[in-house]
C-alpha cells in the first residue's frame, strides 16, 4: 500500500489487476475497484494471498462501501469473491449494475466467460450525484466509452479525477472493443475530462500521477488527441 496524498491510498495491481483506491474516513471510508481476487489465478502480485490482502484491507481500514468503476472482471473479481463473507455496500452505475445483479459472464469476464456470480448492489448512482468521504465528495460523471456504463469520479476542490479504465496517464486511454465499448462515445468522454483542471489522475491502470509544478496535468489532453487520431472511425 502506499499514501497517495494525505486520506487515499494505493493497492497496486500487477498484471491484469486493476489499482484499488482507499478513499478513508472516520465514517465510512470507500474503496474503489476490488481487483480481481482469485480469478484467472492472478492477484495483487501473489494469487495465494490476494484475496486476504483485500479482505485485510477491508476488515482493518474499517472499509463498508466498494465503488466499482463498471463491470469488468479485473475491476469486481474481489468483491465478488468476498460479498458473501463481508458486510459490503457496493455503488456503481444504474446501467452497470445490471450486468452485475444478473451475473452477465459474457460482459463481466469477455475473455473467458466463465461463470460469474450475481453481485448484490445497493446503491445505484447517476451522473452529478455526489459521493462525500471523509474530506472528499467526488461527482459522478458517465463517462461511457470503454463501457457503456463507466463512471469517473472527479473532486473539484481537491482537483482529483478517479478515472477507471477511461482515462490512463501517458496519453493512453481504455480499449473499446469489448462488449458495449465504443470509440464514439470515448473520444467524447476524453474531451468532457480533459476540460477538468485535474492535479491528481487515479487511474484503473498504470501509477497515479500527481502534479509536481501546481500547473493542471496535460496527460488526459494527451489522452483525448491521441484518441481522435487512433480511433480513425470516430
Amino acid at each position: 500500500m502506499k499514501q497517495i496524498i494525505h486520506g487515499i491510498t494505493w493497492m497496486l495491481g500487477q498484471g491484469l489487476d486493476c489499482n484499488v483506491y482507499i478513499i478513508e474516513s472516520k465514517g465510512k471510508s470507500l474503496m474503489i475497484d476490488s481487483g480481481l481476487g482469485a480469478r484467472m489465478t492472478f492477484g495483487f502480485g501473489d494469487q495465494k494471498s490476494s484475496i486476504k490482502i483485500l479482505e485485510n484491507a477491508i476488515i482493518n481500514r474499517k472499509i463498508n462501501q466498494i465503488f466499482l468503476t463498471h463491470g469488468h472482471i479485473d475491476h469486481v473479481g474481489g468483491i465478488m469473491a468476498l460479498q458473501s463473507k463481508l458486510d459490503l455496500d457496493v455503488i456503481t452505475s444504474e446501467i452497470e449494475a445490471q450486468h452485475l445483479k444478473s451475473g452477465d459472464s459474457s460482459y463481466i469476464e469477455p475473455f473467458m466467460a466463465s461463470k460469474c456470480s450475481p453481485i448484490d448492489i445497493s446503491q445505484e448512482v447517476f451522473e452529478g450525484d455526489v459521493l462525500h468521504v471523509g474530506n472528499f465528495s467526488f461527482r459522478v460523471l458517465h463517462t461511457p466509452g470503454h463501457t457503456h456504463g463507466s463512471i469517473s469520479l472527479w473532486d473539484e476542490k481537491n482537483q482529483i479525477l478517479i478515472s477507471g479504465d477511461t482515462v490512463f496517464p501517458q496519453g493512453s486511454f481504455g480499449r473499446t472493443d469489448l462488449h458495449t465499448g465504443n470509440s464514439k462515445d470515448l473520444v467524447e468522454s476524453l474531451r468532457r475530462l480533459s476540460e477538468l483542471d485535474i492535479n491528481v489522475l487515479l487511474p484503473g491502470h498504470m501509477p497515479p500521477v500527481i502534479s509536481t509544478s501546481g500547473s493542471p496535468l496535460n496527460s488526459v489532453k494527451q489522452s483525448f488527441q491521441n484518441a481522435r487520431m487512433m480511433l480513425t472511425h470516430y
